[in-house]
Formats: structure tokens, sequence, C-alpha cells
């Protein structure tokens, strides 16, 4: 079955203006109705909030001002002095006048009996029934955070019924003390204020917040509650409500009171306004759909009767028949498509024409691009070719500079590692590993050592380096090849020599060399320079006798010994030289510093190998006996006494003078090792002083 465009169109243009007309219209009336549920949830949440928070804030404003109040240093002292009751009533009617939820206020004493009261009742037994409650509750609470206690009363005439006709309402009772309570001591209370809120006012504080169709209870228990209502209510009517709990505490509150909230909505009445909405939304979604309804057939008309007449020229067309007369499209849109249906005929007879001579061109070009494959297939054919050459030469290349960039590598890993003092053997190693098929030999000029070589005749190492140039490289060939490498420091001065047996070597070899052969020799020369710092460290400048750190350094390494070989003991002797101070002053430092040497030879030459002899500094000298018994020590002592008044200097003046010293001797077989030092130096100070006494003799 074939339709008809033109019912076709009018049929969808009438769904195009009916569906999405109903379809809108019930999405917005079912979005209008959740909003409006939700809008008044929320309002009854923003509500029961609002009036939530509003009671613990009033309540908290109010704690604060009894709490200051009940410090009031005149209202204490009111409550036994009956000359300040003018006062008392004046504090209690500033309370009530500046705290809007309280309607009365009692001052009362330690026995419970009213001192003053403000909008409050004389002589009344309900002061009593809060009493009792008080004091039942003070024994049953624990761990109570405040001072102030809270009660909700019922049916209680605590205030004239017209300002309480309720009777029902909240009590606050604060204590009195003659002082501020320190914190852990308990005292009794010199007397109570108490002060009343009727329902009366919470309800006139929470109406404001209420408008038409809304309503408050507020419920203590099953019997005592209370409702607030502002405007017009119907408490019967369907109604939406929300309930919270409200806790009156603080931390002036000893024990909080407990309220339930709940917040009433007339659905009925709230829901006018609604429907009064959807009445006018109703009516505008019918005209909508009316005008709908008329754009649609209007639509119809004007659109089908002019595509019918555009039908019957395209037909005729294709019948060849071009010579068809106008007719009345009505629209531009369909002249124009009239006018491009007469170009597009004219084009195609055109275009048929072009067509053979196309064909021809497309053949003529088809052959000379089967000639051009051709050559391009030779030519890609050479291009392969040249470029598997060059990718051979570049892989070579690659492969040559991955060896060198290895080689490289393990040099910087090798002399990272290098930190012996004598590393020879590992360099040969290194080399080997780099080499395996060449031969090598090494040696440095510092330690005066023999070569390190593996399978290379030492005769002809020894002729080699008579041929030793100041150059960094020299070579030498006999039978086989050999390649010499300076190892030069940063004066040009040589280090050591390095000789490789080898043939075949590369340029890249011979950089790779070098480079190890350059870093070896500033390995070689930071180490001397560090063994010349160690030496300097620990000699005197002087008398080139080690010094001060040095005998520290080995008294320690002694110590440590015997701790660890109790049989090997070792000796201390201290050595003072006599009238330093006379030769400096007489003669000048020079001969001072003469003195000091002189005293340095003197002792090193009475000494064993295995002693040493240092200079502590000034005048003052010390020898270590590494192997010290008490024997050894006396013997040495008494060798260096015996050499102390044999020796003379001889000024530039050609004054002698006598060369003397002091010397006293410790050893660890005798004397504890930390106090050698002390008892040497005493004994070296009793010969000092007989020395000093003979000479005076």
């Amino acid at each position: 079955m074939k339709l008809r465009l033109r019912y076709s169109l009018g049929l969808l243009m009438l769904v195009i203006a009916v569906v999405p007309a109903a379809m809108i219209g019930g999405l917005l009336l079912k979005q209008q109705i959740d909003v409006e549920k939700n809008y008044q949830t929320e309002q009854l949440k923003r509500l029961s909030n609002t009036i939530g928070q509003e009671i613990n804030y009033r309540f908290y404003v109010l704690s604060t001002s009894l709490d200051v109040l009940s410090r009031d240093r005149l209202l204490v002292q009111g409550i036994d002095n009956f000359f300040l009751s003018s006062h008392v009533f004046a504090t209690l009617e500033s309370l009530v006048d500046n705290a809007p939820l309280v309607k009365s206020a009692y001052l009362l004493d330690k026995d419970w009996d009213e001192v003053e009261n403000y909008n409050g009742i004389s002589g009344i037994e309900s002061l009593k029934n809060i009493q009792t409650h008080l004091l039942k509750q003070t024994r049953l609470s624990k761990n109570l955070k405040g001072d102030q206690w809270i009660f909700n009363y019922y049916d209680e005439k605590l205030m004239p019924n017209k300002l309480n006709p309720s009777e029902r309402g909240i009590v606050v009772v604060v204590p009195v003390y003659q002082s501020t309570l320190t914190e852990g001591l308990k005292k009794d209370p010199l007397g109570y204020l108490v002060v009343v809120i009727p329902m009366e006012s919470l309800g006139k504080m929470i109406k404001p917040y209420l408008s038409n169709g809304e309503w408050v209870e507020l419920n203590r228990n099953t019997i005592d509650s209370i409702l607030f209502t502002a405007g017009e209510s119907e408490h019967n009517a369907p109604s939406m409500s929300l309930q919270r709990k409200i806790e009156l505490n603080n931390e002036y509150v000893a024990e909080a009171l407990n309220y339930e909230l709940i917040v009433y909505m007339d659905r009925e009445y709230k829901g006018d306004q609604f429907t009064q909405s959807l009445k006018i939304f109703t009516i505008l979604s019918l005209i909508a759909i009316a005008l709908g309804l008329f754009g649609a057939g209007m639509t119809y008309r004007w659109v089908s009767q002019p595509l019918a007449a555009l039908m019957r020229i395209v037909r005729e067309y294709s019948r060849g028949n071009y010579s068809v007369p106008k007719r009345n499209l009505r629209f531009m849109e369909f002249y124009s498509v009239d006018n491009l249906i007469q170009e597009m005929s004219s084009t195609i007879q055109a275009q048929v024409k072009n067509l053979a001579v196309t064909n021809q061109a497309l053949t003529n070009a088809m052959k000379a691009q089967e000639v051009a494959n051709v050559q391009l297939s030779n030519f890609n054919g050479k291009l392969e070719k040249k470029v598997q050459e060059k990718t051979e030469a570049l892989s070579t290349s690659l492969k040559r500079e991955e060896r060198r960039r290895e080689m490289m590598q393990s040099l910087i890993a090798f002399f990272s590692k290098v930190q012996t003092d004598d590393f020879r053997d590992v360099v040969i190693q290194q080399l080997k590993e780099l080499y395996p098929d060449a031969e090598w030999a090494l040696k440095f000029q510092y330690d005066h050592k023999d070569w390190s070589y593996e399978d290379l005749p030492l005769h002809k190492l020894e002729q080699l380096e008579l041929l030793q140039t100041d150059q960094d490289y020299f070579n030498y060939r006999s039978n086989q090849l050999y390649h010499g490498f300076n190892l030069l420091d940063s004066d040009n001065k040589s280090l050591g020599l390095l000789i490789m047996q080898a043939s075949d070597l590369q340029i890249d070899d011979f950089e790779v060399i070098s480079i190890f052969a350059n870093q070896l020799a500033s390995t070689l020369e930071g180490k001397i320079l560090n063994q010349e710092l160690k030496r300097i460290a620990i000699t005197d400048s002087l008398t080139e006798l080690a010094n001060r750190k040095a005998f520290d350094i080995d008294f320690e390494a002694y110590t440590k010994r015997l701790k660890r070989y109790p049989e090997r003991h070792f000796g201390l002797c201290i050595i003072d030289v006599n009238g330093l101070k006379q030769a400096n002053d007489l003669h000048g430092h020079k001969m001072g510093d003469a003195l000091l040497i002189s005293v340095g030879n003197i002792l090193v030459s009475a000494c064993r190998n295995t002693d040493k002899v240092y200079r502590l500094g000034g005048d003052e000298y010390a020898i270590l006996l590494e192997e010290g018994s008490v024997a050894a020590c006396e013997r040495l002592t008494e060798r260096l006494r015996c050499e102390r008044n044999k020796h003379v200097i001889t000024t530039e003046n050609n004054q002698i003078i006598k060369v003397s010293f002091a010397v006293g001797d410790s050893c660890s077989v005798s004397t504890c090792v930390s106090t050698m030092f002390h008892v040497a130096d005493e004994a070296m100070y009793q010969d000092k002083m007989a020395c000093y006494a003979k000479n005076k003799d």
C-alpha cells in the first residue's frame, strides 16, 4: 500500500501539533506536583530547623545571663541583707525585661524561703515542689556538666494567671554561691535564683515563624503537650508533619531537658494555590493544542498543493518534455527547485557529450601509468639495494659505538671503585677484561716497585723503559708491536708507564686506552697527594717527628691492642726540654728551634726501631714503646738520662748551650692505661726538679 504525500503530511502535522503538547503538558504537570511536594517537605524542614535553632539560641542567651547574674556580688549579699532588697528587685526586673522567654523570677535562700520575686506569687507551695524535685535529681544524676537545673512544670501556679493561663512551662534553677567554685571542690549554695518560662512565651516566640495553614505541637510527654498556631489553620484537615527532638542543653546546664517538636502543614490550604496554577496551565495547554491543529491544517493546504504541481513538472521532465507551462508553486523554495531541475537537464546533456572524450583520455592515462609503474619498480629495486648497504654500514658503526660506550662505562665504574693503596693487579685485570687478546705491564714511579705484568719478558720491559719519552705515547716494533703509554701528572711529570703488546688496534682503541691512561694518572696523582697530606697532618714541621695527633692515634691503637691481647703491654716516656725559654730569650727563637731539633735527634738515636718518638708541642716530647715491660721502660729512661748531658749546640757567637731535658716513664703492666700519661708526666716533673736542684748545687 502506497501512501499519499498530502494526506501523510497532514497527519504528520496533526501529530506534531497535538502529541508534543499533550506530552509536555503531562510532564510539566507531574513535575509541578513533584516540585510542590518537595517544596512543602523542604519548607517543613526549614521551619522545624528554624524553630529549633531559635529555641536553643534563646535558651543559651538566658543561661549565659543567669550564669553572670548568679555571680553578681550585690545579688549574693542581698540574700542575707534586707537593705539590698531594692537592688535585688531591680536586678530581677531587669532580667525579666531583657530575657523575652522569662516572665517571672524568684531569689530564694538556702532553705528555699523567698527573698524577693518579680511577677511571681509570694508564699506559693510550688517552690517546695521544685526543691523536692531538685534534690531527687541531684541524687540520681552523675557526671554533671554545669550548675543550672531545668525542670518542666505542669498544673503549677508559679505566676499570675494573666501571664501563664496554661499553668505549664519551664523552670530554671541556678545555685548562688558565696564565691566562685574551684573545679572539683563541692560547696553548699548560699541561695537559689529561680526563673519561670511559661509556655505562652515559647508560643509568642514561635508564632512569627508560622504562616496560614501551619501549626506546631510541643510535647514533653503524652500528657504534657501544647499547640501553637498562627493565622487560619484547620487542625482536622489532611496535613503533612515533621518531628524532631529539641534538647535544651549547653555548658551551663547540669542535665538536659528534651522536648518533641512536631510541625504540621495543611496540604489542602497550601494546595489551593497549586490548583489555581493547574487550571491556568490546563487552559493554556488547550489553547496551544488548538493553535497546533489550526497550524497543521494551514500547512497541509499551503504545502501539499505546490508539491503536487512540482511533482507533475518532474514527471514531464522524466518523459523528456522540457516545455512545461509555468505553475503557481506559491513558495520561493519550490520555484528554486523548478529552476534547478531545468538547469540539471541541460547539465546532463552536456555531461553525456563530455563522457566519451573523458573515457578516451582515461585510456591514454592508463597506458602512461603502466610505463611509469615499470620505471618506478626499477627505481625501487635500486633504492632498496642502496638502503640495505647503508643499513649494514650503519649497523656496523652502531655496534662499534655500542662497544665503545660499554668500554667507557666499564672504565668509569672501575675508577669509581679504585680505593686501595696498591691497585696495580686490579688495573691489569681491568685491562685484560677490556682487551683479552693483549698483554699488559704496569710500573709506578712513586712506590719504587718492580713491574707488574703477565706473559711479557722482563728484559723487553726494561728495554722499553729506556726508550720512554716525554710524550703521551710511543711504540717499539721487534717481532711484536709494543705500545707505551706515559702516565703523566698535571705538571707533565711521569708517574708510571703502561705497556701493551697487541696488533691491529683501531683509532677508537687508542682513544679508549688514552682515556684510561689519563684517568689512571689522575688517580695516581690524587693518591700521592692524599698520602702527602696524611703525612703532613701527623708530622711536626720543625723536627720532622710525629706530632700530637699521631701520638693520640697510636696511643689509642696500643690501648685497643692491649684490650684484645692483655699480654702485649706497652710503655710511655714523657720528655720536657730544660732551658728552652732561656735559650729563646737570650739567643733568639732560631737557637730555640735548633735546641728542639737536637733533642729530637737525641731521642730518636736512643730508641729502638720498634719505639716511636713524638713532639707533643712546645718543649714536650713523648716516646711509645711498642713492647714495653717495666724493665724496658726503665732501661730507656736511663739511656736518655745518660745522653742528656753529653750534647751541646753552638750559637752564631760561638757560645755553647748544653742540651738538657727531663724524662719520666710509665708502663701498662703497673699502671692503668687511663692514668699512664699522668704518671709519666708526674715522673718527668720530679726528674726536672731534681735536675734544677743539681744545677743549683
